[in-house]
């Protein structure tokens, strides 16, 4: 490669950049399991923010639960609040930080499994019977 084509490269990667929105930042990119990254990474406190990240465990002060899989956790701000949610589960935790609404959201993950748990299979149906499915399935309680 000579340096004429070097420095066409350079100019037309500096052209484009031009049409890069100013507030556009590229997310991390994942390595290794998910697991290993610490949650507090993944979620960013700026105004706008939406984002979609993996749950692998949930827990109270004094209870902890692994997941079967990995639930996705959509994470965004709307004003003051910031939201986590989960549509498959029909779950949504709030809070005035991203890793509070995500807290939320896990207490209210382990009360519909409980919840679920106990309910008899023939007092549900419907939707209530997909989500009794899930939630059975879902929460491996540790010791």
């Amino acid at each position: 490669m000579n340096t004429s084509s070097i420095l066409e490269s350079y100019e037309e990667i500096k052209s484009r950049q031009k049409d890069i929105p100013e507030d556009y930042r590229m997310l991390p990119f994942l390595i290794g399991t998910e697991v290993d990254i610490p949650p507090e990474e993944r979620f960013r406190q700026e105004q706008g923010i939406s984002e979609d990240a993996p749950l692998w465990a949930v827990h109270t002060e004094v209870k902890r639960f692994r997941t079967s899989r990995a639930i996705k956790v959509h994470i965004f701000r709307d004003g003051d609040f910031f939201f986590a949610e989960n549509e498959t589960l029909l779950v949504c935790g709030t809070g005035d930080s991203a890793w509070d609404a995500v807290e939320e959201l896990e207490l209210h993950i382990i009360h519909f499994y409980k919840y679920y748990k106990e309910l008899p299979s023939d007092r549900v149906i419907g939707e209530a019977k997909r989500l009794k499915g899930l939630y059975e399935n879902l929460l491996i309680e540790e010791q």
